[in-house]
Order: C-alpha cells, then sequence, then structure tokens
C-alpha cells in the first residue's frame, strides 16, 4: 500500500479521536432512557384478587394496569401521557354518565328531568365513586406515590374515586358498553340509587311526585301548635287537592311539614299501586 493510504488512514484516525463528545446532558438522557423503569403490575395473585371484587377478567391486563397508575409516578417512572390514569378517568367520567342516565330513565319512567337530575348528579359524583371504591377494596392495589397515601378531598378519597371512573374505561376499553354495563349496574344501581332517594327532602319528593302524576302542587297548614314556647310542637297538615292529605308533628314547622309530607307520598304511593 502506498504512502497516501497510509496518510488517509492516520488523518481518519486522528479525526475521530479530535470528535468532540456528546454533552454530559445528552449523555444522563440517553443514560435515562436505557435505564427507564417499566411501569408497576399487579402480581398474578392480586390481579386474580383485585377481578374478582371487580367482577371483571381483563383480556389485556394493560388496560387494568393503567387504570392503576396513578399520576403522581409519571416523574417516577419517565412516562407520558398515556402512562397515568387521568386519560382513562376522564373517558370513564362520560361511559358512567351515560349509563347511570340510561339506567334512571329506566328505573323511574314517569319522573320529571329535574327529580332525576338532583339524582343523577349524587350518583356520578366524587363521593359515590369514592364509596364505591372503598366497598371493592381498591386502595391497597393502586399504584401511587408514598406522598398520596392521605390524598382526600374533604370526606372523600379523591385517588380511589378517579380510579374507578379509570376502571369503568378499562373495561370498556377492553369488553365493551356492555362490560362497563354490568360493572356499573353490579357496583352502583343496587347500593346506591334507592339511598340517594331517600335522602331527597320529602317536600321534593312530593313535589316530584305531584309533577310525575299531574296533580296540584301540595300545600301545608298548621293544624295546630303545642308546647311551651321554649319546645314547641306543630302540627302540620300536607294536602294535594283532590288526591289526599296527612298529617304529622315536629319540633319546628319544617320538620313538621316535612314529616307529614313523607307521610302523604308514601300514603299516595301505596294507593296508586
Amino acid at each position: 500500500m502506498g504512502i497516501g493510504g497510509c496518510h488517509y488512514r492516520g488523518h481518519a484516525l486522528r479525526s475521530a479521536l479530535m470528535k468532540p463528545a456528546r454533552p454530559k446532558r445528552t449523555r444522563l438522557r440517553a443514560s435515562a432512557k436505557a435505564l427507564k423503569r417499566k411501569r408497576p403490575e399487579l402480581s398474578s395473585d392480586d390481579r386474580k384478587a383485585l377481578e374478582g371484587k371487580l367482577g371483571y377478567t381483563f383480556r389485556t391486563v394493560e388496560w387494568l394496569h393503567r387504570a392503576l397508575t396513578h399520576p403522581s409516578l409519571i416523574d417516577n417512572y419517565d412516562g407520558d401521557a398515556q402512562f397515568s390514569n387521568q386519560r382513562l378517568e376522564f373517558l370513564g367520567d362520560r361511559v358512567l354518565g351515560l349509563v347511570m342516565a340510561e339506567m334512571l330513565i329506566a328505573k323511574f319512567p314517569s319522573e320529571r328531568e329535574g327529580y332525576l337530575t338532583r339524582i343523577f348528579h349524587q350518583l356520578v359524583s366524587g363521593e359515590a365513586c369514592a364509596e364505591v371504591g372503598e366497598a371493592i377494596g381498591l386502595r391497597p392495589f393502586l399504584f401511587l406515590d408514598a406522598s398520596m397515601e392521605n390524598n382526600k378531598r374533604g370526606s372523600y378519597d379523591k385517588s380511589v374515586a378517579d380510579a374507578i371512573e379509570a376502571i369503568i374505561a378499562a373495561i370498556y376499553r377492553d369488553g365493551g358498553m356492555e362490560a362497563a354495563r354490568a360493572f356499573i349496574s353490579r357496583h352502583w344501581i343496587m347500593e346506591l340509587v334507592e339511598r340517594e332517594i331517600s335522602q331527597q327532602n320529602p317536600k321534593t319528593r312530593l313535589s316530584d311526585w305531584c309533577g310525575a302524576n299531574r296533580a296540584p302542587y301540595a300545600t301545608y297548614d298548621i293544624i295546630e301548635r303545642s308546647g311551651p314556647d321554649h319546645e314547641p310542637v306543630f302540627l302540620v297538615e300536607a294536602k294535594v287537592e283532590g288526591r289526599g292529605a296527612a298529617r304529622d308533628k315536629g319540633r319546628s314547622r319544617q320538620e313538621a311539614e316535612m314529616a307529614a309530607a313523607d307521610r302523604l307520598l308514601r300514603d299516595l304511593i301505596r294507593n296508586a299501586g
């Protein structure tokens, strides 16, 4: 080989040796990517236990793992928008709303929109979702940062509430609308709807009944006030013209009106049946 060839190889070697190294930040970023942690997953035993509580077996378990992953872990795992359960929570809120609206329409065919709306908002609230999650025993299965161990907003556990909505979406994506509807029916409608109805103000429920049955709205009259001034007792009559009347007592006018409304409503429903 000639001198020119040796000279060329020597020049190439010197160029390679003199090539500037990548900046430290770039090297660290490349190293971090190479060491990127795998997303947390349930053990086979935990997966089986949780699916038993949910009443649904996932065909693609990645949906479940994502639904259980709190956004507090995004930085720890260098995750992207698909890493945590936030997007599933967004979708699950809409699926829950649609299914619950359909259920209430079917369950209360004679009730007006206002009555259904009041119950609806209670049943899809964060508090209701958290209560469902607590009944399932969901929190021990969540993947979240230690700083979120006591993540409560007011009186309910927001991490659990968000995860329930995400699980609804995960079931929807994995098994379709019927699977999501079955999950919601199992954990919501039997446990919560009747309670929400019973907690409604009796006067409101009586007004809703009158509207649904095209009856005059109820009137309330004080029939008697007894007892000392510091501890009065009111006897009130609630009346729906042409349909019926009922009386009851209370320590205030409002308490007596609600008691009379409740008694009259029960009579009207019983007579209608």
